[in-house]
């Protein structure tokens, strides 16, 4: 039996889609695909052209030429076009492989379950830049996660990076695995899978916030702004 990937129909109904990968053959993935990862570039370059994540880069503007620094901004589009892949391909395919570790659910069924959690990802980062830009202001904070609640009560910078990626997003993305997972487990370990998907998550949050501690600026300057 054949059935269509429909991100929408599926996004409110993981338990379905578990069912029909068992049962049924898959149509129009990679279209499906296709336009997750178009929407996720065209995305991360707005965001960029319009100068979120590209604090570093205007204090060059002082200590290079127009032309040097227009290089510059071409550069940074760059990276954030290959940022924008990676990014994605890790969440649809890297999470993939490390859940079929943790749940012994076959990495190919996987994968349509991740394409629709990197969607989700995709619209909260896409929420995030409206809101910003029609503020005209980015912050470091996003006020979907409990970071903006954390740095009122807390002074250890890393704890609240670490709460900032502690969102409703995550909650969701939660339950949508988790509800997939119940479709593929028989021998009643659901909560045992829940507590490992929350595991992993509090895991790539750690992680995460510790990312946020590479000193990008100087290494920034270092590369555009005159030698190490």
């Amino acid at each position: 039996m054949f059935f269509d990937y429909r991100f929408w129909h599926f996004l409110t109904r993981p338990y379905e889609l578990a069912s029909q990968l068992q049962t049924g053959t898959m149509r129009h993935f990679n279209k499906r695909l296709f336009i997750v990862f178009l929407a996720g570039i065209i995305l991360f370059a707005i965001r960029e052209i319009w100068g979120m994540g590209t604090e570093a880069l205007t204090s060059l503007m002082t200590t290079m030429t127009t032309t040097d620094y227009i290089i510059a901004r071409y550069a940074s589009l760059a990276g954030t076009f290959i940022w924008s892949i990676l990014y994605i391909a890790f969440h649809s395919f890297g999470v993939s492989l490390i859940l079929s570790t943790l749940t012994k659910i076959p990495y190919q069924k996987l994968v349509p379950l991740q394409v629709l959690v990197t969607g989700v990802l995709l619209m909260e980062k896409a929420v995030l830049f409206i809101v910003f830009a029609l503020k005209g202001v980015t912050v470091g904070l996003s006020f979907l996660s409990f970071g903006p609640l954390a740095v009122t009560v807390m002074e250890n910078w890393y704890l609240i990076l670490f709460m900032n990626q502690l969102t409703i997003t995550s909650a969701l993305i939660i339950t949508l695995q988790y509800r997939f997972i119940r479709g593929f487990l028989v021998d009643g370990r659901w909560k045992e899978q829940l507590w490992i998907l929350i595991g992993l998550h509090v895991a790539m949050a750690l992680i995460t916030a510790a990312v946020a501690f590479i000193p990008f600026d100087s290494i920034l300057n270092s590369l555009f702004g005159g030698g190490f």
